[in-house]
């Protein structure tokens, strides 16, 4: 485990260690991802957690962190809880997803947080499921934060998933454009050359 991950999990320990706690301690953890090369300039991640039946009742908040350097980026974020077939009709209840950018020297959040949508099914039974995505965003130190509480008799687990791809720089953006427009003027041409041809016989 690294020093960000310890700062950060002594850092969630204490915020929900001061606020008043009617049950259990709140589970706070924080893990940076392991990010997989597009071929592209920007990653994809696979993550999540799972809980033990000691755990049931008791509240999480979890962290998985990960930084981005050179262009600006698009990031895009899921989660899906387990079904366990637990009495209580399903094992997760997960209550947030959010992305969120941070000063790795202080640990505050820098700028505004993109909150998830709650894409959850109808029914006792439906597993839970969130989503979020991001735009233009700059670079630097970033985290992926998921809450909710353990329901299930034996524990639950979750997992979660997170696409970066890097945004086309100006200049490039634009010699797209100029190409795509060339194309359809050409095209256009052809077409007009086509039907001034006098007709063959």
């Amino acid at each position: 485990m690294n020093k960000t991950s310890l700062v950060f999990s002594a850092l969630l320990a204490g915020a929900v260690c001061a606020a008043p706690q009617a049950a259990a301690q709140t589970i706070a953890r924080s893990t940076p991802v392991a990010a997989i090369g597009d071929g592209a300039g920007g990653f994809n991640a696979w993550f999540g957690d799972g809980f033990t039946a000691a755990e049931s009742g008791r509240d999480f908040t979890e962290l998985f962190t990960f930084s981005v350097s050179g262009l600006p980026f698009d990031a895009a974020a899921s989660v899906t809880s387990s079904f366990l077939n637990s009495p209580l009709g399903k094992d997760l209840d997960i209550v947030a997803l959010s992305l969120y950018r941070y000063d790795p020297a202080t640990l505050a959040v820098i700028g505004p947080v993109v909150a998830g949508i709650d894409g959850t099914g109808f029914g006792d039974e439906a597993p839970d499921s969130w989503s979020l995505a991001a735009y233009d965003l700059p670079t630097g130190a970033y985290a992926v934060r998921v809450d909710g509480r353990v329901l299930g008799s034996g524990g639950g687990s979750f997992g979660a998933d997170l696409a970066v791809s890097p945004v086309p720089e100006a200049p490039a953006f634009a010699l797209l454009l100029a190409g795509l427009a060339a194309g359809a003027l050409a095209r256009r041409r052809r077409q007009q050359g086509d039907m001034e041809k006098p007709p063959c016989g």
